[in-house]
């Protein structure tokens, strides 16, 4: 009978088979004596070092201030290709994260790395040495937060490459982590000393119009304040929301259908977000008063509004007002120095009697004026209440004699004052009305811009300012003053323009006045060409006839002859400053 077994094959009894697996499952595991694999595993690092991290396992802080792309991109990007990095970035390493995150400064660089790496495939992009600063705590870590929001707030700070808005927006976000912290709220100036504490030392100021620009405007204009809208123009917009609102609670009646002042704000405002190139705070300005006005019924003017909210206009009146004090200032020191002067005659008189001896010594020896406080008050007055005015060329011009330093006479000190002050055309009210009679004009010492001569030029005045004033008051006086507009140049100069006549049945007087003005301009008053604008002065008018007297009143005339001159004067101005350029 034939084997059919195979004899490469054990044939075992099935006991057998049972007692050998018993055995194989009863084996240890099979050692593993790589080098690698007995090594112990590598933990993260627990202090300050050195250590060199791939572009996969780095990651952009996601809470970095800076919303927009640094506007020096492109040149850090150029320097890296060029040169590498010259500055090791910050990193950090939350508990969990298999990958580390920028601290503190260096998410451009970031960026800047990875397209580099993607367009040459070049190793030293992929491959950089980073600072690692180890992460604190658990990965909701209050403080390591606050430290890594500060730290990127202070880094940007030192390059001052963060807008105003993404500056306010990060200490906002502190902010709340303090409050978090602590369980109370922080004032600004609770928060600014806390943030000096932590090395991100700010005004509490700054703080508050931080907060202002973040409820008055980021919500109606975020790409406008992005796009890099510095913190004068900020101030500015906060500046004309405030007198609006003031405006508006003033002459504002209460009604159901009336809209509140900041629907009518946020309906102003909004629009401009549309196009940020063309964003002007003027025009904003413009708008927000007209749609006052209109929502206010009409009840009150452009122009009123316009003098409680315009900056520049409310520098003007603070002027205007404040002359009044300077005059009479200037009016007690001219009484405080005459009475000296009586004071020196009655002494020279009584001298005189003396012996010759003591009269001669008294005359080499004249006695001292002492200066009144009032002098210094003139100075120093309109700095304490008016900032960035006009008035303060006063003290770079013409300076008086120094006060309450050796021995000046009285004649000296009443000259020194006269000639200060009349530089600005700041005289006493008497001396003007004297003026003013002396010239035949004591009628037109009134209004805006009182004249009381036709052709004298103050050289220390700002004659556009006086000739927006006259032309204001002459289109009062025809109903025209809407149409004058004061155009808002940096720095204001109170040019003027006039706007189309927007009247239906024009009078005569009304159609020649616009074209008077027109004409008078003075934003117009560089323009070697304007042979667009004139005017026609009919004899009835200007003269009238045996039934009707002129039109133009004795006042309007004057008026208009101060205008033609100051405009003459400017226009002589800039053609000297156009030879001499």
């Amino acid at each position: 009978m034939k084997n059919n077994k195979n004899p490469l094959i054990s044939h075992r009894s099935t006991e057998e088979r049972r007692n050998n697996m018993r055995e194989q499952l009863l084996k240890p595991a099979i050692q593993n004596i790589s080098p690698s694999y007995n090594q112990t595993m590598p933990s993260m690092p627990t202090q300050k070092q050195l250590i060199v991290v791939t572009l996969d396992k780095l990651r952009p802080y996601e809470g970095n201030p800076r919303r927009t792309k640094n506007p020096a991109f492109d040149e850090i990007k150029a320097s890296i290709k060029a040169r590498g990095l010259d500055h090791a970035p910050n990193v950090t390493q939350r508990p969990g994260d298999d990958f580390y995150t920028i601290a503190d400064g260096g998410n451009t660089r970031l960026q800047a790395l990875k397209e580099l790496f993607q367009e040459t495939q070049d190793s030293r992009f992929w491959s950089i040495e980073c600072v690692f600063k180890p992460w604190n705590g658990d990965i909701d870590d209050i403080n390591s937060k606050l430290n890594i929001l500060i730290g990127h707030l202070a880094e940007n700070d030192i390059r001052g490459d963060l807008t105003f808005i993404e500056k306010a927006l990060g200490i906002r976000e502190v902010k709340k982590l303090y409050e978090e912290k602590y369980q109370e709220y922080f004032s600004h100036r609770k928060l600014a000393e806390k943030l000096g504490e932590n090395g991100y030392p700010i005004s509490h100021q700054i703080i508050a119009r931080m907060e202002q620009c973040l409820t008055y405007l980021y919500p109606h204009i975020p790409n406008i304040l992005l796009n890099g809208l510095g913190k004068p123009q900020i101030d500015k917009l906060v500046s004309i929301h405030n007198k609006a609102k003031i405006s508006w609670d003033k002459y504002q009646v209460e009604s159901s259908s009336s809209p509140s002042f900041d629907e009518i704000w946020m309906d102003t405002l909004s629009p401009f977000d549309e196009d940020v190139a063309n964003f002007s705070i003027s025009d904003l300005q413009d708008n927000l008063i007209g749609k006052m006005v209109e929502d206010l019924n009409y009840q009150v003017s452009y122009d009123a509004l316009k003098l409680e909210i315009d900056l520049e206009e409310r520098k003007l009146q603070k002027l205007i007002e404040k002359q009044a004090e300077i005059t009479q200032k200037a009016a007690e020191c001219e009484q405080h120095i005459q009475e000296h002067h009586e004071l020196l005659e009655s002494k020279a008189v009584a001298k005189t009697q003396q012996p010759r001896q003591a009269t001669s010594n008294e005359e080499h020896n004249p006695s001292s004026i002492s200066v009144p406080a009032e002098l210094h008050s003139i100075e120093t007055m309109d700095e304490e209440n008016i900032e960035h005015n006009n008035i303060t060329n006063i003290h770079q011009e013409d300076q008086l004699p120094p006060l309450g330093i050796g021995n000046i006479s009285a004649v000296e000190m009443e000259n020194a004052i006269t000639n200060h002050l009349a530089g600005f055309g700041i005289v006493p009210e008497a001396k003007r009305m004297e003026e003013a009679v002396t010239n035949a004009l004591e009628f037109a010492n009134t209004g805006r811009q009182p004249i009381t001569n036709l052709w004298k030029i103050h050289p220390s005045r700002k004659h556009k300012m006086d000739a927006y004033s006259i032309a204001l008051d002459i289109a009062e006086e025809c109903g025209l003053a809407h149409l004058v507009q004061h155009i808002v140049y940096e720095p204001v100069d109170y040019s003027f323009d006039v706007l189309p006549l927007d009247i239906s049945e024009p009078s005569p007087l009304q159609k020649t006045i616009h074209s008077l003005l027109s004409m008078l301009a003075t934003n117009r008053v560089a323009i070697e060409n304007n042979e667009n604008h004139q005017c026609i002065l009919s004899s009835d008018l200007l003269l009238g006839d045996l039934s009707h007297s002129a039109a133009i009143s004795d006042l309007m005339l004057v008026r208009i002859f101060r205008l033609i001159r100051l405009v003459r004067h400017l226009k002589q101005e800039s053609h000297q400053g156009g030879q001499n350029a």
